[in-house]
């Protein structure tokens, strides 16, 4: 989810690109760059796309889970500390201000071994639902948006954190028959200075998790 995939990378200096936006990400052509198999996601296709001058990466799953009990897993902000495997420390609704818009923040503990910084964000969701689908995109929060007092606190109790200049991203659950296909999308850049190659390969291996975690998740709550 936005928390997930920590490691997509950019083609170019991110202060030379404008944010990719979900309108441009939902019509971009994406193609299968590898695949992979998650014991409770099954078959994962890795796929990328170049969006507005930004490398993203996503993930395509099939599932007998609904798109609703899907949705309503990605969309509980606070219990993804438990279900993740992504090292969520912090994740918080920050406003719930309608039933199709949620404000919030998640903190993601980066592993000492990894010689890097720890991440947080602070994201603008939105729920959308049709006849056959259910689906939750967000876009950054700059410097927290209007909750800049707990952007500043975050900074101040963790001055070496980073906050992700790029962050825009997409589940999107669609029912096909018995079956549920899930799309998952991201385009972030960490910030920092972890070499391009390196995020390329962290997205890989970290992305078909990203996907298990939530069906797994979504299967305990009886989907």
């Amino acid at each position: 989810m936005r928390f997930a995939v920590l490691c997509a990378i950019t083609t170019l200096p991110v202060s030379a690109l404008a944010a990719p936006s979900w309108s441009q990400m939902k019509t971009a052509t994406w193609e299968v760059s590898s695949t992979a198999s998650h014991k409770d996601a099954g078959k994962i296709d890795i796929t990328k796309a170049t969006v507005a001058g930004v490398e993203c990466f996503g993930g395509e799953a099939n599932t007998d889970v609904a798109p609703e009990k899907l949705l309503e897993v990605v969309a509980d902000i606070e219990g993804a500390v438990k279900w993740s495997t992504a090292g969520l420390t912090q994740a918080d609704s920050l406003a719930r201000i309608s039933a199709t818009e949620i404000d919030y923040f998640e903190y993601l503990d980066v592993p000492g071994w990894t010689m890097s910084s720890d991440r947080f964000w602070f994201l603008k969701g939105h729920i959308e639902r049709g006849s056959d689908f259910t689906l939750l995109h967000w876009e950054r929060l700059i410097d927290g948006g209007p909750y800049k007092a707990r952007w500043d606190a975050i900074k101040a109790e963790n001055p070496s954190a980073i906050e992700p200049p790029t962050n825009v991203g997409a589940w999107w659950f669609t029912k096909a028959g018995d079956q549920t296909k899930i799309k998952y999308y991201i385009c972030t850049d960490t910030g920092g200075s972890i070499p391009a190659f390196v995020q390329s390969a962290a997205t890989k291996q970290t992305l078909p998790d990203t996907i298990g975690d939530v069906v797994r998740e979504a299967k305990k709550r009886g989907g």
